[in-house]
């Protein structure tokens, strides 16, 4: 794998829990051993470099959260992306993904970035709809001109 020492750690904890259903502690003790390195620093990888204690490490490593834990490490380490979710997709037997998903992008951002997003879509399919709206000739005037001054307030945001 072509990924940061500390995210190849997390991956092969990951694995080792998942795969062949070992416990968190055999699992960092294992990689530890296989990697020569102290099982304090694969447990700080798997924690401490994500931003999370040992009891959340341990809920994403449970099969119903794999889609968050991906989410988590695609944002701490969004240049491997693809990496992470075709490991993710291996693990979750999903291997159908189409290699340049366009949602790939949206699971990246974190959820005020998410909701920033979605204001904007809403943003524009409103200024779409009064600019329909600005063109109908059975509406007055008056009306019409501040449809068009609302919908530039849209347009600037």
């Amino acid at each position: 794998m072509n990924l940061p020492t500390g995210l190849q750690h997390v991956m092969e904890v990951y694995r080792l829990v998942r795969r062949f259903h070992r416990s968190r502690i055999k699992a960092v003790n294992e990689v530890a051993r296989t990697r020569r390195v102290n099982p304090q620093t694969v447990t700080s990888a798997c924690a401490r470099s994500l931003g999370i204690g040992t009891d959340e490490f341990d809920e994403f490593l449970r099969s119903e959260n794999s889609e968050a834990f991906c989410e988590r490490l695609v944002r701490r380490f969004p240049p491997y992306q693809r990496e992470i979710e075709a490991i993710f997709a291996e693990f979750d037997g999903k291997n159908d993904q189409a290699p340049d998903d366009p949602l790939g992008a949206i699971r990246a951002l974190f959820s005020d970035e998410k909701k920033d997003l979605l204001r904007l879509l809403l943003l524009h399919n409103i200024s779409k709809r009064l600019s329909a709206w600005s063109e109908r000739h059975d509406i007055p005037e008056d009306i019409r001109q501040e449809i068009l001054a609302m919908q530039k307030q849209i347009d600037k945001t």
